[in-house]
Formats: C-alpha cells, structure tokens, sequence
C-alpha cells in the first residue's frame, strides 16, 4: 500500500533518487522535501523529485507517514530531535546512513525521553556513487540494490513493514540485520573500501601517478568520495572499522612476505610462495566472478512468524 505523504529531508543524490523513484513507482502519493536554501525547491520540482519542497523541517514532516532522513550520519540524530516534537502520532522515521548502531540506538532513546508516540527504524540502501548532489540522482540505481534493515527488540511490527514495503516498491532488495551487525558487515564490505582507496592514492609518487593506466584509477575511485561524510562514517564505526584495517594489515604483511621469498629466484622456497600466491590469487578471482559477474541468487524472504529484530543472512557486499 502506497505511503500517503512521504517527507525526505536532505535532497541530495540518494534523497533525489528516492523522491523520484516514489513518484514514479506510486509507492507514495504526495512527496514533500526538505531543502536548505530556496534555490533548491525549483531545482527539486524541475527533476521531479518532489511535489512540493520546504526549507523549514518542522513544516515539511507535519502530516508526514513516513519520514526519511537523507542526511549525512553527523546530522541525523539532531535532525531527528528537531522533527519528532512535529510529527503526528505513528510518524515512521528511517534514515539511509551508512552506520546504523549509534544512530538506531540514540534514536530510541531520543524518543523514549521525549515520550513521543512516533518510530524509528534504520535502513541503509547500498547504493549510490562517490559522486553527490541532486544532479547525480539519475545515476542512482535503486532497482535491485540490497537494502539492510536494522529493527531492535522494541521495534514496532507496523512500523517496521511500512519501512520494509516503501523500499521494495522502489525496487530495492529488503535484507534484516542487528543494528551492530550491520556495521561489522559494512565496515567490510563498504567502509573499509573507501579508506583503502584513499590509502593507494596516498602511497603514490607523483611519477606512478603520472605513469598509470586504468586500473589504478578503477581501484581509486571510491577515493573521490566526500571527505566529511567518510570521516563520519569512519568515526562512528570506528570500533569494527579498526578491526577491520587490522586484519587486512595482517593479510598484507603475510602477501608481502611471501612475495619477499618468491624473490629468491631459484629456491625451493621460492616455488612454494609462487604456488601459494597463485592460490591465493585463484581464491579472490573465484569469490569475486562468484559474487559480481554471476546473477545474484535471491535471498529467502524471511519466515512470517520471526520477529523484525531477528538477523538474516548477510546482505550482499556493496557500496
């Protein structure tokens, strides 16, 4: 069933690519925004991403039925407190940021303090681009992108199939996890990405640079990513993120060690590294033709009688 009145704050790429996807999909019958300057509303209304768009975010979630909160992780808790005193009674708030157990928790309890009859459930589309901006939200594609959703043992069933149905009639590929396991999952598959393209940009000269061809640039490419909203990310999921950079420092070091004795030229030694490197090597590119160049399987929907903060499979690796 179609949300009556959608609100989207922050009419960004992903916020953009999510008013026009509800428009044009009916998955909600009014889409309202909210902007920070009054250039954008005509910029919005021209790309189709909304009815109708506001700069003031009490005004914009007023009457809303489902809220989305499309701004960078920093920002989503103070936006939250700012708009739940003007939400109607059942309002269900979601957000799109890509860490979600600082977020999910805070929010529950911002709404416990405040004792307002409203709901908060945390999703994380994983799509999008290092680009940003609303004129980067045609690139977006929303139609078969996992989306995690991360309920908690006080989320409402209601609320939580409301928040579940808006993204599949976008298109999207519904997936549940914990609040915390989604960020072990993500620091993995996402996080850790950015921060290691940006670390091979920092380790160039500027004559590597200078003598590169396409593969370097296809391996650096999350390194054009916005600077602030990556270190947000980083720092709220700091704790598996460092875990993470460890493990693959641990894994490096093993590959440069036994790329230290392929280089013994004609030892036995030399003949088992070369051996195991091209293991590992047959290892990567099957795992990687397995998950990207092959159909995707689909992923069991789960049973009707599990709870909304029971965690399912993992959701597969994206940005």
């Amino acid at each position: 069933m179609a949300v009556h009145r959608l609100c989207i704050v922050g009419l960004g790429m992903m916020g953009g690519a999510i008013g026009m996807a509800a428009r044009r999909t009916g998955a909600a019958m009014r889409v309202i925004g909210v902007v920070h300057n009054q250039n954008s509303i005509q910029i919005a209304r021209q790309k189709g991403a909304v009815d109708d768009a506001t700069v003031d975010l009490r005004t914009g979630v007023q009457d809303a039925d489902l809220v989305v909160l499309c701004v960078p992780v920093r920002t989503i808790l103070e936006a939250a407190a700012t708009l739940i005193p003007a939400c109607h009674e059942d309002t269900v708030i979601t957000d799109i940021g890509s860490t979600k157990a600082l977020i999910v928790h805070e929010a529950e309890a911002l709404i416990s303090r405040m004792k307002a009859k409203v709901h908060f459930i945390g999703s994380h589309p994983i799509t999008g681009s290092e680009k940003k901006g609303i004129d980067a939200a045609e690139q977006v594609q929303l139609v078969g992108a996992p989306c995690v959703i991360t309920p908690t043992p006080h989320t409402d069933n209601e609320a939580y199939r409301t928040v579940e149905e808006f993204w599949k009639a976008l298109g999207l590929r519904t997936l549940r996890l914990a609040p915390d396991e989604h960020d072990a999952v993500l620091a993995r598959s996402s996080h850790l990405p950015h921060l290691l393209a940006a670390a091979l940009v920092s380790m160039q000269t500027p004559r590597s640079l200078d003598i590169s061809g396409p593969g370097l640039r296809d391996m650096t490419r999350l390194a054009a990513g916005d600077p602030a909203m990556w270190s947000d990310i980083a720092a709220q999921n700091a704790p598996e993120l460092s875990k993470a950079l460890k493990e693959l420092g641990q894994e490096l070091l093993r590959l440069a060690n036994e790329v230290e004795v392929l280089g013994m030229q004609g030892t036995p030694g030399a003949e088992a590294a070369r051996e195991r490197i091209f293991r590992f090597l047959v290892d990567a590119r099957q795992r990687h033709e397995d998950r990207f160049l092959r159909p995707a399987k689909p992923v069991a929907p789960p049973a009707e009688a599990s709870e909304p903060g029971t965690a399912v499979e993992d959701p597969p690796q994206g940005q």
